[in-house]
């Protein structure tokens, strides 16, 4: 088996590398660190920010390296009050916010705008969850878009026109790209800030969904 993490910033694959001591592929335009773990081929990567970067890196993954699964590991901004600082999200589909009008997204993105991330690896996140005692989570729509959500306005709007629990700048074009190609996937999502610009804790949160999903990888 050989899974692909994704990463936007080095500290949500950092800990990946670190742990597994993955080796750097040589390649002079990606971030892409491998190894053998648990009987499976890693292969982990440090997109870049945004929709384009991390949708090509997923093509890119599975073009040369064959994937079987992509899990996108990181951080996000709540959307809504209940949705705490260091929850957990795991995305039971991604949409885009800011692909309009709405009907353009849904006739000209797979799953009319939602797209499923796979059942099976929802399953194994739980059961990591449960393995490492977190019960601070949801299983819940992410919204991904091409800006820095900082503003609670502009966080309330998303949520209403949504529904997702989360917003980032990755996870649906992550999702775009495996549906395309039928590669299952999920994003493994851990709140940093509540999309309004007061406080941010991305990097202790980047390592609590590197924790999560190394637990994923020793089930898988």
């Amino acid at each position: 088996m050989i899974i692909g993490i994704v990463g936007a910033f080095d500290e949500e694959v950092e800990k990946f590398i670190e742990l597994f001591h993955l080796q750097k592929e040589d390649d002079v335009i990606w971030n892409i660190y491998s190894g053998d773990v648990c009987n499976k081929h890693l292969v982990v990567c440090r997109s870049g920010i945004g929709k384009v970067n991390s949708g090509a890196m997923t093509q890119y993954l599975i073009d040369h390296y064959h994937v079987d699964l992509i899990i996108n590991s990181g951080c996000a901004g709540s959307l809504f009050s209940k949705v705490k600082i260091m929850d957990v999200v795991l995305s039971s589909y991604v949409t885009y916010h800011d692909f309009h009008p709405t009907r353009i997204m849904e006739s000209n993105v797979p799953e009319q705008g939602r797209i499923q991330a796979s059942t099976r690896l929802i399953q194994i996140a739980e059961e990591a969850m449960k393995k490492l005692e977190v019960d601070n989570y949801y299983i819940a729509p992410i919204a991904s878009g091409d800006c820095f959500v900082t503003d609670a306005n502009m966080r309330d709007a998303i949520y209403t026109a949504t529904g997702a629990y989360a917003v980032d700048m990755e996870s649906a074009s992550i999702g775009h790209i495996c549906k395309l190609n039928q590669v299952p996937f999920l994003a493994v999502r851990t709140i940093s800030d509540f999309s309004d610009g007061v406080e941010d804790f991305e990097v202790i949160a980047a390592y609590k969904s590197s924790q999560l999903v190394k637990e994923m990888i020793e089930a898988l």
